[in-house]
């Protein structure tokens, strides 16, 4: 990684963490706070805190001034993992059991349902000028981000799904959440329309080469680096990148290897092995790839809006770093 965007990074994170550990106060009852405390705990990636931050500067805004605003995205990010962890029956989260696996789900539901509305009280704090804008923006975005949701749920039962389908549902499920990320951060910066409007796009497709790249890395990953089970989204029937590009692509006698391999559960290593050489016979792998690189350049594209500034630079620096992700 740019050792410049590492150092902001850093400096970001340190922040977050420092103030997430202080939006929870109250200690009873405990089945409540203390799987909250929990789910926030264990530091992720914290990507879309850290980029509605950089935009806030980028845009010329003091990233003090969107701090609560970050910190409200981080904590409704976690209310979608919370739920989507139970949905998808994971028992791993960043290395560590999932909520509702140290609890248990109607633990795990109340928890999250708490964090969503924890996320809003964070929001409120926001300037007074800003702060309608950014209801709405962010109301709109996690709307859209249960659809996405509810589309990937209901794929896992569908034979078919076009990749037109599977876009969809990745805009809405991931890609929605990095462009609330930029936009937000624009918009607490007070950037001017047009700019944040360019840099919800760049949140957009950077967000759509991020899930492209989690559906490679649950087949490609390894449990320890991605702190979740490799191949869950096969063994869930998730109708991946990889799922919908095959069926579309792959020959009569591919689709056949394809079913065969991948109807018992679960998978073990020599199956898996073979799953990611037809993937690469197909030509799959290398669409996702190619696909991830032509999202990461329209990303770039977005930024000629923005001043020269070090936070400008350090967006552009992003769009390497994610290239290069293997987490």
């Amino acid at each position: 990684m740019n050792p410049q965007l590492e150092a902001r990074l850093a400096g970001y994170k340190k922040l977050i963490q420092g103030r997430l550990e202080e939006v929870i106060r109250k200690g009873e009852p405990v089945s409540l706070y203390d799987p909250m405390r929990y789910a926030l705990s264990q530091p992720g990636k914290q990507l879309r805190p850290c980029l509605l931050l950089l935009s806030c500067e980028a845009v010329g805004g003091d990233p003090e001034q969107a701090l609560d605003g970050a910190l409200a995205i981080e904590v409704i990010h976690n209310f979608t993992l919370v739920h989507d962890d139970i949905m998808d029956h994971d028992e791993l989260r960043r290395g560590r059991p999932t909520v509702h696996h140290r609890w248990d789900e109607n633990v795990a539901i109340l928890a999250g349902d708490a964090l969503l509305v924890l996320g809003y009280a964070l929001l409120a704090r926001v300037d007074s000028r800003h702060l309608p804008a950014i209801l709405r923006t962010f109301s709109s975005a996690i709307l859209d981000i249960c659809e996405g949701q509810a589309l990937d749920k209901e794929f896992e039962t569908r034979v078919e799904v076009s990749l037109a389908q599977y876009y969809e549902m990745i805009e809405k499920k991931t890609g929605r959440l990095f462009e609330l990320a930029c936009q937000a951060g624009a918009m607490l910066g007070g950037g001017e329309e047009q700019t944040s409007a360019a840099l919800a796009c760049y949140g957009a497709q950077v967000g759509r080469a991020f899930q492209l790249q989690d559906d490679l890395l649950d087949l490609l990953g390894e449990e320890k680096t991605i702190g979740k089970d490799v191949a869950s989204d096969l063994e869930e029937g998730k109708k991946s990148f990889l799922i919908a590009h095959a069926r579309h692509t792959a020959s009569p006698a591919q689709l056949m290897t394809l079913a065969a391999l991948t109807e018992r559960r679960p998978i073990e290593k020599e199956r898996l092995t073979a799953i990611i050489a037809l993937f690469e016979e197909i030509g799959t792998l290398a669409a996702a790839r190619a696909e991830i690189s032509r999202c990461l350049e329209k990303a770039r594209s977005n930024l000629k809006v923005l001043p020269q500034n070090p936070a400008a630079r350090d967006l552009e620096a992003f769009i390497g770093a994610i290239a290069e992700r293997t987490f």
